[in-house]
């Protein structure tokens, strides 16, 4: 019976161990598809900042303000922005030099749109009613939720930032704090009150660092992102003209 009973416990032994690598590779399986979407989505964000700034060069004009946006890309490929128009009114490609709406109306959902006709960005359907959806008319994200341009004050620097989040309007997080601090000290300075990604979400700050426990933390990118070196204070700045 003792003889039975050894082999019944090393059996168990033996499986249990056997749960465990399977556990492990689980796990571990999980973390590199985890950090596999978090680096795609810092690819995202570094092609549309790559995009814009192509755009800009390209033709003079920030996309969707782009105050001939209509006539030069629009025209051409049978499109007529009807909603949003694109047609040089208040906030419809007004060439003012600023991506005004909240990210889902007007130049904002605009922007999307002149940078696919561009052949700059792919991922967003062109209409002439623009469908403000993430995975439509705005860009869906390797990480969860899409992302948004707007020009707004984020802790303390006004300027156009791509926000990362899902919802009605984009304004709730969709990562965790693990994922936000990796993300930033991976490309920025590590800190979310500071430098050219931010985040807003109480919980996911601790002592001007992040919150480990954190979750669906709203996370911002400088669309136009800084050289470390060049950074100046982080103040309100004006307006351009």
């Amino acid at each position: 019976m003792n003889t039975v009973r050894s082999i019944g416990l090393v059996e168990l032994a033996i499986v249990l161990v056997i749960i465990g690598l399977i556990i492990g590779g689980v796990l571990k399986g999980q973390e590199l598809f985890a950090n596999a979407r978090l680096k795609t989505t810092l690819m995202d964000v570094d092609a549309i900042r790559a995009a814009a700034a192509t755009f800009q060069d390209r033709y003079g004009g920030l996309p969707g303000d782009y105050f001939e946006g209509q006539a030069q890309l629009g025209a051409p490929n049978g499109i007529t922005w009807a909603s949003p128009r694109c047609n040089g009114g208040d906030q419809l490609c007004d060439g003012d030099g600023v991506i005004e709406g909240n990210g889902r109306t007007n130049e904002t959902l605009l922007f999307w749109q002149h940078l696919t006709l561009a052949n700059l960005i792919s991922g967003v359907e062109v209409a002439a009613a623009v469908d403000d959806s993430i995975g439509a008319g705005l860009p869906s994200a390797s990480i969860g939720g899409g992302l948004a341009v707007q020009y707004q004050a984020i802790r303390g620097r006004t300027t156009h930032w791509l926000r990362l989040g899902t919802g009605t309007a984009l304004t709730t997080g969709v990562t965790t704090g693990v994922q936000a601090d990796r993300i930033d000290a991976k490309v920025d300075d590590g800190r979310p009150g500071a430098g050219s990604i931010r985040v807003t979400t109480a919980a996911c700050i601790d002592r001007g660092g992040y919150n480990p426990n954190g979750d669906q933390c709203l996370m911002y990118f400088e669309l136009k992102q800084q050289p470390r070196d060049e950074r100046g204070a982080d103040d309100e700045h004006a307006r351009p003209h």
